[in-house]
Order: C-alpha cells, then sequence, then structure tokens
C-alpha cells in the first residue's frame, strides 16, 4: 500500500510542508485527548451593512451577502426566493488553522494525505485503480469547562478543479460518530476520514475543504484552502 503525504506539519504560521511518506490509511490511530489550561485565539472576520460586504482580518477571510432576488445564489451556496431573507457567511482559512464553530470550540484540518485505502472500525475501502484516497485529519479544541460537540448538521465535502467529492461509506460513518461524539472540556478530540477522488484532480493547489453547518438557523461554511 503506497501513501504520499499532501499537507503536513502545520504550524502556528500555517505554513504547508510537503513530503513523501510510508504508512497505512487507519483512522484508529487517532484519538481523543484531555489537558489542563489549553487555550486558543485566533482573529476572524467580521460583516455588516446592507446588500453585500465583506472585511478580512490576517488570514481569515468572512463574507456575508444578504439577497431577496428570486433565485439568487451567495458565496455561501445559499439560495432565496422573493417570499424570505436569507443571509449566509462563509470564511476561508488555511490548513492547519482552527476556526470557531461555537462557543469556545473551534476545529481545523490538520493533515492530509494521499492513500490507496482507508480502515474504520475494522472495515477497509479499496481505491480504484485511477482514483486515490485524500485522507484528511480534524482537530476539535473545547477550551469550555464543559463538554460538548459540533453542531448536528455538520457535513464535509472537498472540492477540486471545479468538482466536488464525497467521502467513502466507511469515512461517512466515522464521521457521523466523530459530530455525535462530546469534546471533554479544556481538551481536544481528532479524526480522520477519506475522500475518494481521480489521482489527475490533485496535480494542482485549488484543494478545499470545507465544512458546513447551521448556527441558530443560519447556514454557515468554513473552507481550508491550500491556495
Amino acid at each position: 500500500m503506497k501513501r504520499r503525504t499532501f499537507i503536513a506539519g502545520v504550524g502556528t504560521t500555517s505554513t504547508l510542508f510537503l513530503a513523501g511518506c510510508n504508512s497505512n490509511g487507519d483512522d484508529s490511530g487517532l484519538s481523543t485527548e484531555t489537558s489542563s489550561g489549553e487555550t486558543t485565539t485566533g482573529t476572524g472576520g467580521t460583516t455588516s451593512g446592507t446588500g453585500s460586504t465583506s472585511t478580512t482580518s490576517g488570514a481569515d477571510e468572512t463574507s456575508s451577502e444578504t439577497t431577496t432576488d428570486s433565485e439568487t445564489t451567495t458565496d455561501g451556496e445559499t439560495t432565496t426566493d422573493s417570499s424570505g431573507t436569507t443571509t449566509a457567511e462563509s470564511k476561508t482559512v488555511s490548513f492547519g488553522e482552527h476556526a470557531t464553530v461555537a462557543d469556545d470550540l473551534s476545529v481545523a484540518v490538520t493533515e492530509a494525505n494521499t492513500s490507496d485505502s482507508y480502515s474504520h472500525n475494522g472495515t477497509t475501502d479499496e481505491a480504484d485503480d485511477d482514483s486515490t484516497y485524500l485522507l484528511v485529519s480534524f482537530e476539535t479544541k473545547n477550551t469550555g469547562g464543559s463538554s460538548q460537540s459540533l453542531p448536528d448538521d455538520a457535513s464535509l465535502s472537498l472540492h477540486a478543479n471545479g468538482n466536488e467529492y464525497g467521502m467513502t461509506d466507511s469515512a461517512k460513518s466515522a464521521w457521523k460518530e466523530y459530530v455525535s461524539s462530546d469534546v471533554n472540556g479544556n481538551g481536544s478530540s481528532s479524526k480522520t476520514v477519506a475522500f475518494d477522488v481521480p489521482k489527475d484532480a490533485l496535480a494542482s493547489l485549488g484543494v478545499t475543504v470545507t465544512l458546513s453547518y447551521t448556527d441558530s438557523g443560519s447556514k454557515k461554511q468554513i473552507r481550508w484552502s491550500m491556495e
């Protein structure tokens, strides 16, 4: 089995190191750990005004758009009709950078590797000859005093070369378990999932992993981009 490191060793400066390594695609090596006094900080973007406005700060990029026209699509891939107004928000951050999804709860894409297989709970998926798996590792940090979990409807997608790709069946099961599991207060939890993509889809750096979820009735997205 072959596995190539796609993104790894991301430090506090969000620098990407590309290298080669050999290992398996089993997600069982990732565990939940609790630490005392762990904190995370970051500067996010803000939005305000009527129509379409956006501001950026540091590596975060936040966009917000309010629409009332029929069949209008915003940057957050949200549509509205004449019966109401919808606000869609999206934030783009660097690989390795944590983004807030709730009070005291943040998530980051910490690593991504290519592999010809992926294993979870005793089930192993094998990539076809003309495809490969992109194994993406997530880390969720809880800096609050009580346990909490990701939003119930949190979902993942991968975009490369203008196309969207989904997770393998085993990875979907692993992600569902991860979303429903609590992260202990002042602790963190990690999980690796697999996306099935054509081998030539990762030839460029135009790869984005998107986390979509709903917060207080508003659809939100966080995108981790290699660009």
